[in-house]
C-alpha cells in the first residue's frame, strides 16, 4: 500500500472513530486508563489567568484553582494530547484520548459543579474553539479526498455539540422559571406586608405619644399622695376615688395599646410562617443564585415586643403606685379616726397594737430559742455534721441580746424570757464548740482521704477566725466528699 493510500486509510479509520463517538453524545465506549494524557484548563470570568492542570489530576484540580483566582462562571476546556495535527488525525488512540478528555470537564461542570452559567461558558468557549480549530485542519487535509470522512467528521462534531445544548437549554429554563416563582412569592408577600407595614408605623406613633404621657402620670400620682397627706377624714374619700381613676386610665390605655401590638405581632408572626412555607421549594435555586431572602417582620416583632414589655412594666408600676397609696390613705384615716375618739379610744387603740407586737416577737424568740434545743443535721453518708446552718441560727439568736436588755424592752419582756436562759448557751457555742466541731470534721475527712485543697482552705479561714467562712467551706467539703 502506497503512502497516500496509508494516509487515507487513517484518516477514514479516524473519522469513523470520531463519529461512533459523537452518536454516544455523553459517554465513552472504553474504560478510562489510569493515566489521561493532555492537560485540563480552566479560567474564571473575572480573570485572564487560565489555570491548567495533568490530565490525570482531574478537571476537579483545574476547576479549583480557577475558584480562587477569580469568580464565577468559569469555562473549562480540554488540551489535546498531541503537538503535531497531522499526527492526531492518523492516530485513533489519540483522537480516543482527546474525546475522552473532552467528555470530562464538561460533565464535571454539569454534574458536579451543577452551574449553568458556567456549563454554558464551558460549551461557547475555548472548548468550541477547539473542535473548530480541529474541524477546519480535518477539511484542509481532506480536502483534495474522495473519501466523505470530513462530512462524517462535521455531522459528528454537530451531533456532540447539540446533545451538550439540549441539557444546557433545558437547565437554563429550569433556573428561569423557577426564580420566576420565586419571585411571585416575593411580589406576594410585598403585597400582604403593606397594609400591615402601615399599621405598624400607626401603632409606632401612638406607642411614642403613650411613652410622652409618663411624666404627666408620675406627677398626677405624687400630687395625689400630696393631698392625702393635707386632707381630713372628709377630703380622703375623693382622693381615694381620685386615685383609682388615675389607676384605671392608666390600666386602659396601656391594655388598649397592649392589643394593638398583640394583635399586630401575630398577624406578623403568621405572615412570616406563610412566606417561609411558600418559599420553602425555591430554596436551592435561590442558594445557587446567591439570591438573600428578604427578612420582612423579625425586625418590626423585636420592635413590637420592646413596645409590649415598656407598656406592660408600666402598667405595672402604675398598679403598685395607686396600691400604695390607697394604703397609706387607709392608715390615714384609720389615724385620723384615732384622733377624733376620745383618750380611752387612744389607749385601747395602742394597747391592742403593743399586744400584738409582743405576740409576733415572743412567736419568733420562742422559735429561735428552740433551735437552741435541737442538733445540727448530719450528712447522709458520712454521718459528719452540716455546720454552715447552725452558725446563722445561733448568730440570729446571739444578736437578740441587745433588744432584751434595752429599758424599753417591756412589750418584749414575753419573749425575752424565753431567751435570757438560752444566750449565754447560744454564744459559747458559737464562740467555743462550733469552731471544734469544724476542727474535728476537717480531721475526720482527711483521715478518709479528701482532697487536702479544699480541707486547707477551710482550715486556713478557721485559723483567721471566720468562723462562717470556715463552716461553709467544711460543708461543701462535706457534700465533695459524699459526691452530693
Amino acid at each position: 500500500m502506497g503512502r497516500r493510500t496509508r494516509r487515507r486509510a487513517a484518516i477514514v479509520v479516524a473519522a469513523v472513530a470520531a463519529l461512533a463517538l459523537g452518536a454516544t453524545a455523553t459517554g465513552c465506549l472504553w474504560p478510562r486508563e489510569e493515566y489521561a494524557p493532555g492537560r485540563f484548563c480552566a479560567q474564571a470570568n473575572t480573570t485572564a489567568l487560565e489555570q491548567c492542570v495533568d490530565a490525570s489530576e482531574g478537571p476537579g484540580s483545574a476547576w479549583s484553582k480557577a475558584e480562587q483566582d477569580g469568580e464565577l462562571p468559569i469555562q473549562m476546556w480540554a488540551l489535546p494530547p498531541f503537538s503535531v495535527p497531522d499526527a492526531f488525525v492518523a492516530s485513533e488512540a489519540e483522537l480516543r484520548a482527546w474525546f475522552d478528555n473532552l467528555d470530562r470537564p464538561v460533565a464535571y461542570v454539569r454534574d458536579e459543579a451543577k452551574h449553568a452559567e458556567s456549563l454554558r461558558a464551558t460549551l461557547h468557549g475555548e472548548l468550541l474553539g477547539l473542535l473548530v480549530t480541529t474541524r477546519r485542519h480535518q477539511e484542509e487535509i481532506l480536502e483534495g479526498e474522495p473519501v466523505r470522512a470530513a462530512d462524517n467528521f462535521t455531522r459528528a462534531m454537530t451531533d456532540r455539540a447539540s446533545a451538550e445544548e439540549e441539557p444546557l437549554a433545558a437547565a437554563i429554563a429550569a433556573d428561569k422559571q423557577a426564580l420566576a416563582a420565586a419571585t411571585a412569592v416575593f411580589d406576594e408577600a410585598r403585597d400582604e406586608a403593606a397594609p400591615l407595614q402601615s399599621r405598624y408605623a400607626a401603632v409606632a406613633a401612638r406607642f411614642a405619644d403613650y411613652r410622652a404621657t409618663e411624666a404627666a402620670e408620675t406627677a398626677a400620682y405624687a400630687a395625689l399622695s400630696a393631698e392625702a397627706s393635707r386632707s381630713g377624714i372628709d377630703g380622703l374619700d375623693g382622693v381615694e376615688q381620685a386615685v383609682l381613676a388615675a389607676a384605671r386610665e392608666a390600666s386602659r390605655a396601656s391594655g388598649e395599646l397592649a392589643a394593638e401590638i398583640m394583635t399586630l405581632s401575630a398577624e406578623l408572626g403568621a405572615l412570616a410562617v406563610s412566606f417561609e412555607e411558600a418559599l420553602a421549594p425555591h430554596r436551592e435555586v435561590l442558594a445557587t443564585h446567591g439570591a438573600v431572602v428578604p427578612d420582612m417582620t423579625s425586625g418590626a416583632l423585636r420592635s413590637l415586643g420592646a413596645m409590649l414589655g415598656y407598656a406592660q412594666r408600666r402598667v405595672a408600676r402604675s398598679d403598685a403606685t395607686a396600691t400604695a397609696l390607697l394604703g397609706g390613705i387607709a392608715l390615714r384615716r384609720q389615724a385620723l379616726r384615732a384622733l377624733q375618739g376620745d383618750e380611752g379610744a387612744r389607749e385601747a387603740i395602742a394597747r391592742s397594737r403593743s399586744e400584738r407586737a409582743s405576740e409576733r416577737f415572743g412567736e419568733a424568740a420562742r422559735a429561735r430559742a428552740e433551735v437552741l434545743s435541737s442538733a445540727p443535721p448530719v450528712s447522709e453518708k458520712l454521718g459528719l455534721p452540716l455546720l454552715a446552718e447552725r452558725y446563722g441560727e445561733l448568730l440570729a439568736l446571739v444578736q437578740m441580746r441587745p433588744l432584751c436588755e434595752a429599758a424599753e424592752a417591756s412589750w418584749r419582756e414575753a419573749g425575752c424570757a424565753a431567751l435570757r436562759g438560752k444566750l449565754d448557751a447560744a454564744e459559747a457555742e458559737l464562740r467555743t464548740d462550733l469552731p471544734k466541731k469544724i476542727a474535728a470534721g476537717l480531721s475526720a475527712l482527711r483521715e478518709k482521704g479528701m482532697a487536702a485543697a479544699a480541707l486547707d482552705a477551710a482550715q486556713a479561714r478557721l485559723d483567721a477566725g471566720d468562723v462562717k467562712g470556715a463552716a461553709i467551706a467544711y460543708d461543701a467539703a462535706v457534700r465533695g466528699a459524699e459526691g452530693t
